[in-house]
């Protein structure tokens, strides 16, 4: 592929993402915001119908603490039905060949990354899950995870724009999300996916006849279904063990190139919301940080090639760079190619989008992550000019200020400390097979990173089925989801209560200015915290 077919690839998808986010952000403003919306009367009425039958009153509105609440008991009955189905899907309709039930640190690993939206898999899902359990277990909970997150974005956003009125209500958002926004998108691209070669189908295998002459079995299912929703949703578990690198889940060029689409079109559409709420310049700003920064990660991701060994030849070394960039900047972790192809720069493009998890992060947790460099950088900032920090007209309390910092350096800490931990007990080496090379660090400090930042992408795959990696990654992606998400929603909380003056902020929250100090705050904060790290990693490979 020529440089100018790798431009115009490039500006068509980012392009094309960009201006359909657009309308997606209008949208989601509508419904933060509980305006009108288009066929708001059909909608309503569906909405209402299971808000009676499930016995809630969408009237009522939630304190942070209550939301939060809300927001955990709902996924953890969904992590228990999931883990439930797992344990005994041997016995369930449409079990296939394989598909035992897992055991215990199995299942609940699975468990908690997908309703973490991490979607780590040490598991092989076309070996051994069944189609009941691809179905009813992990398809259905990619719509739930994904859904809680956009909800505690929508409280959080919320917060700058109402004054003791409560975040909104966990369970009302939640049902509008799914039921007006991933269902219906989800379904148009099932249909759009199928038509482009991702089969759909209940039936678990076909036999075929090989050029040999001898007989093939070829394992199928419902992938369309979940592909849409895997992508759309950020969540990155695959149907098959190779993700989407498989040629029925990720066929050819155009799946290649919707599929990046579905995967940054609603993390790019939240900060246009927040711009529709809280002032086209602030959310602009945002914006354009996030979309730098991952220009960061592209530009660097493709400064070394990747391959050729390791890549799928349909996407060659830019077609798998650029959709696998996208996919962990955005905290899906799905990967089109295995991770030892990728170059050292590569690499080291997706530990940076790891790390930082706003450029533009995951479905709603990077927005707000994003939010809380703000409130960072606002700090620093007014320790410099020797001004308090302001932020919308509200002061920023110390509280805030050491809830922010508490969010940034709890992801290093869940990272680092077990790593060092899989190498002092030979975890490592035992699934490696070798002695501790740069290689093998960065691919346990890979593991780590991959399951805090609720990503999923990772080297070992079904290798780290053992209960301590289990175990462990499982406690990471727990930890790395819903401590931020409650710490946040406690920021968002204090913002409700704040006076609102005209104060003049320590810096203007828009601009290029703005632009600027943002950015190098949040690499330099990043650079400081985990640059020692990368050195002895991918720099050394």
């Amino acid at each position: 592929m020529t440089y100018v077919d790798t431009i115009i690839q490039t500006v068509i998808i980012l392009g094309g993402t960009l201006s359909l986010a657009v309308p997606f952000g209008l949208y989601i403003a509508r419904m933060i915001s509980y305006e009108i919306r288009p066929l708001e009367r059909t909608l309503a009425i569906i909405e209402n119908r299971f808000y009676k039958l499930v016995g809630i009153n969408a009237n009522r509105q939630m304190t942070w603490k209550e939301y939060l609440f809300a927001l955990l008991l709902t996924d953890g009955i969904v992590a228990g039905i999931l883990f439930t189905i797992l344990i005994i899907q041997d016995v369930l309709p449409l079990s296939t060949p394989g598909s035992e039930g897992f055991s215990i640190d199995l299942a609940f690993n699975t468990a908690a990354s997908f309703i973490t939206n991490t979607d780590l898999q040490h598991y092989v899902g076309d070996q051994q899950l069944s189609n009941l359990a691809q179905m009813i277990g992990i398809t259905f909970v990619m719509f739930v995870a994904p859904g809680s997150a956009i909800a505690a974005s929508f409280a959080f956003i919320r917060a700058f724009i109402r004054k003791n009125f409560g975040l909104g209500n966990f369970y009302v958002d939640f049902t509008r999300i799914v039921i007006t926004l991933l269902l219906p998108v989800s379904f148009v691209s099932t249909l759009l996916l199928m038509a482009i070669g991702v089969p759909q189908t209940l039936e678990p295998s076909f036999t075929v006849e090989t050029l040999e002459g001898k007989e093939q079995v070829i394992t199928t299912g419902p992938v369309a279904s979940l592909e849409s929703i895997k992508e759309l949703g950020n969540n990155g578990g695959g149907f098959f063990g190779s993700n989407s690198g498989h040629p029925f889940e990720n066929p050819n060029g155009l799946t290649n190139a919707y599929e990046i689409f579905l995967i940054m079109i609603i993390p790019l559409s939240l900060p246009i919301a927040f711009a529709k709420l809280v002032g086209k310049g602030r959310g602009v700003s945002v914006l354009i940080v996030m979309l730098i920064g991952f220009g960061i990660m592209f530009i660097l991701g493709l400064s070394q090639v990747s391959g050729p060994d390791l890549l799928e030849t349909r996407f060659g070394s830019f077609g798998s760079v650029f959709f696998n960039i996208a996919s962990i900047a955005t905290n899906t972790g799905a990967v089109n190619s295995a991770l030892a192809g990728m170059s050292p720069n590569a690499v080291i493009s997706l530990f940076l989008g790891m790390f930082v998890q706003a450029i533009p992060g995951a479905v709603g947790t990077g927005m707000m992550t994003m939010i809380m460099y703000v409130v960072l950088t606002l700090f620093i900032v007014g320790l410099m000019v020797g001004k308090t920090p302001e932020f919308m007209s509200m002061k920023i309390s110390p509280r805030d200020v050491k809830l922010a910092a508490l969010i940034f350096l709890l992801h290093p800490a869940i990272i680092l400390i077990p790593t060092v931990i899989s190498f002092v007990t030979g975890n490592v080496q035992a699934i490696t097979e070798e002695k501790v090379t740069p290689f093998t660090y960065t691919q346990a400090l890979y593991e780590f990173t991959s399951a805090a930042a609720n990503n999923g992408s990772d080297y070992f795959g079904a290798s780290a089925d053992t209960p301590f990696w289990n175990w462990s990654t499982g406690i990471v992606m727990l930890l790395g989801r819903f401590v931020p998400l409650g710490l946040m929603l406690a920021v968002a909380g204090s913002f409700t209560v704040k006076d609102r003056k005209e104060v003049i902020e320590p810096i203007k929250t828009q601009g290029p200015l703005f632009i600027t100090v943002l950015l190098v705050i949040t690499f330099l904060l990043t650079a400081l915290t985990f640059f020692p790290f990368i050195v002895i990693g991918p720099f050394s490979m």
